[in-house]
């Protein structure tokens, strides 16, 4: 491995802090992010090409919080709010793990200010 995490590993990583008894759609959350990185990437010549975590960065946040999201579940209202939570959570558990480079966090930074995520 390149040293560099990829989604999937990540995602995993943060599925094991995930505690005992908690609500389904903190579960749900995480498995959804992967399944958009790997459409969003998916590119049936290079099957084999891992996502890493560098690869995501504020449009690609934007479009799993303000598109697939509604798009997958159009009847659920809070479905933003529990992307916000998922992105909220993931992003201090990155903080820990895996901290985003300088570029990339400040991405993220202007995205979580654009959708007033706190």
């Amino acid at each position: 491995m390149s040293g560099l995490p990829s989604v999937e590993e990540t995602v995993r990583s943060f599925l094991e802090t995930i505690q005992e008894g908690a609500p389904s759609s903190e579960k749900e959350m995480p498995s959804l992010f992967l399944e958009f990185s790997e459409l969003l990437f998916e590119n049936p010549e290079h099957t084999s090409e891992k996502i890493l975590i560098t690869d995501l960065g504020g449009f690609e946040l934007d479009e799993f919080l303000n598109f697939y999201l509604e798009d997958m579940f159009p009847d659920d209202p809070k479905i933003r709010e529990k992307g916000k939570t998922f992105l909220k959570k993931f992003r201090k558990f990155l903080d820990r793990k895996f901290p985003l480079k300088k570029e990339q966090e400040e991405e993220w930074k202007e995205f979580f200010k654009e959708n007033e995520i706190r």
